[in-house]
């Protein structure tokens, strides 16, 4: 098993934190944590695989065509 080292003060309190309102270990929180966003990761890199930028521009260009600016924006 690895060590890790947190020096960022406000992280450990965050993780004590979460760990103690979920009732789990600080190291539950940060395997789940990175877990998590190893998965985050991964399905971005799928969606971007799939994205076809220039469809994307053609529904840019014409959002909101035809309707007027809500009250208030700029």
């Amino acid at each position: 098993m690895n060590a890790v080292q947190i020096t960022d003060a406000a992280l450990i309190e965050q993780a004590e934190a979460m760990a103690k309102l979920k009732g789990v270990t600080v190291s539950k929180i940060i395997t789940d944590t990175l877990a998590e966003a190893f998965r985050m990761e991964n399905y971005f890199n799928a969606r971007a695989q799939r994205a076809d930028p220039v469809k994307a521009l053609e529904i840019l260009a014409r959002a909101g065509v035809g309707n007027e600016p809500d009250e208030g924006d700029a």
